[in-house]
């Protein structure tokens, strides 16, 4: 799981991002967490839109690019 979050964000506090990322490490889950100092839910700045993107490719790339299709739906 990829978490990309403002660290000031209104809606889904940071505390419970964490409750929910600790469990899943438990479980041994594969877990990466970014946290963008001075955004709320969603980023307005540039750099963090670019870093939030490539992060988002990155993670693709890593973990789903050669994953076997599964689902009848997208055969």
């Amino acid at each position: 799981m990829l978490v990309l979050q403002g660290e000031n964000d209104p809606r889904v506090p940071k505390e419970e991002t964490e409750q929910v990322v600790g469990l899943l490490k438990k479980r041994g889950n594969v877990i990466e967490v970014v946290y963008y100092p001075d955004e709320g839910h969603g980023f307005d700045k540039l750099e963090h839109q670019v870093d939030a993107a490539r992060r988002i490719v990155g993670w693709f790339d890593r973990y789903l690019k050669d994953a076997p299709v599964t689902s009848s739906i997208l055969q």
